[in-house]
């Protein structure tokens, strides 16, 4: 949560917004973490992704643009991807 600033300059965050830690962490964290199929970390580390919040960079941007990646495995990304909730994000 952010508070408001007492400098224009300053913003401060509140260090018990435990949600806003929980998805900081979880962004953080390797793909392996989301349970991701061996047959599609293959492509998405050919393509650089090492941690969540390159994966849904590379979501958003289109993963139909990663060689190797069909239709069946950006519907699985993305149902895994909604089951942990982060499709909401913003990057």
């Amino acid at each position: 949560m952010i508070t408001a600033p007492t400098d224009s300059q300053e913003y401060y965050f509140d260090k018990y917004d435990e949600p806003r830690h929980h998805i900081t962490a979880l962004l953080g964290a390797s793909v392996v973490t989301l349970d991701i199929p061996t047959r599609i970390l293959y492509p998405l580390a050919d393509a650089g992704v090492k941690t969540v919040a390159d994966l849904l960079q590379l979501y958003h941007q289109g993963l139909r643009t990663v060689r190797n990646i069909g239709v069946t495995a950006a519907y699985e990304i993305e149902r895994i991807l909604s089951r942990a909730d982060l499709l909401s994000i913003d990057l």
